[in-house]
């Protein structure tokens, strides 16, 4: 096998999108439209480019607003950024996952939850992009893995024909604890009616300390402050048709959010940037020297290889 750690975890993620009502909006429409807007061109710089187009890509099946099709459309919002965030960082360290409980390392999971007194809140993260050390152990082929636990045993890199990834990720995120990035993406098909929620949770995990001692950021000893980066994100299509100006209040909710407001249409200063600039902002200490489309160029050569599940072919 010819994958590591990091790279395993993307492909389970991406899996995990097209095992969901995605993959028929994918196959039937998506697809075609993606292509379509690239003209077939599956090069660094055209699939960078898409995050200016990701909302009209989105668009092109919207039927209304009824509000079945808000919470679908929602669901496949975040499956369409999880897509193409992933295929940008493709041969990076960092992975977009969706908060899915096979998918979240444990000690990020208690890092990132909320006790009010006895009562446990997980976050509104729809989406959590998780940035690994630039470490061998996450980057060496699984199959020839040497990864021991605390005890001096090894961690079996595979159980039962299958990749160990769980236990091999919790134990390494435990002991790389203070090397690892994470950013919260929350994603919203509607800007005006949930503009709030990203800005309450955002305060919550930047809060030095709370008045009352009921309020407690982790579990497990985990804790956000001992992340190398934490960063809350917030994605939107938006589906609203009103104009949005840095003067509307929807806007400056999101203002100053630790990890930035985004959306899938070309970058409109103090307002919005686009997608696309997710990466410069919050993944490049997970890239290489080189650029990242350089980097994805390079990748893509392996796209319906190495790289098929991401469905393009």
């Amino acid at each position: 096998m010819n994958s590591n750690l990091i790279e395993e975890l993307r492909k389970c993620a991406i899996e995990e999108l097209f095992s969901t009502s995605f993959s028929a909006v994918w196959e039937e429409s998506w697809r075609d439209t993606f292509m379509k807007k690239i003209e077939n061109k599956v090069n660094g710089k055209n699939i960078f480019n898409m995050g200016d187009s990701l909302s009209e890509l989105f668009q092109s099946t919207s039927k209304g607003r009824n509000q079945s099709s808000v919470s679908g459309g929602g669901y496949k919002w975040e499956c369409l950024v999880c897509w193409y965030l992933n295929l940008c960082l493709i041969g990076t360290r960092t992975v977009v996952i969706k908060q899915k409980k096979n998918l979240v390392p444990k000690p990020l999971k208690e890092a990132i939850a909320v006790y009010y007194g006895n009562f446990r809140s997980d976050t509104e993260a729809d989406l959590i992009a998780i940035s690994f050390p630039n470490d061998e152990s996450y980057l060496t082929n699984i199959d020839e893995l040497l990864i021991r636990d605390c005890s001096g045993e090894l961690i079996p890199n595979y159980v039962k024909n299958k990749i160990n990834r769980s236990e091999l990720l919790d134990f390494l995120i435990d002991r790389d604890f203070e090397k690892v990035s994470i950013n919260i993406i929350q994603c919203k098909t509607n800007w005006n009616d949930n503009a709030q929620i990203p800005m309450l949770w955002d305060m919550i995990y930047s809060a030095d300390s709370f008045v009352s001692n009921r309020i407690q950021i982790g579990g497990n000893g985990f804790s956000i402050k001992n992340l190398a980066d934490f960063k809350y994100s917030f994605v939107t299509v938006p589906t609203n048709k009103e104009e949005y100006t840095p003067t509307k209040t929807a806007v400056q909710r999101v203002r100053n959010l630790s990890g930035g407001n985004f959306w899938g249409r070309e970058s409109l200063n103090d307002t919005a940037s686009s997608i696309k600039e997710i990466f410069n902002r919050n993944f490049k200490s997970s890239q290489s020297s080189t650029r990242l489309i350089t980097n994805l160029d390079l990748e893509l050569e392996k796209i319906n290889t190495v790289y098929d599940y991401f469905k393009l072919g």
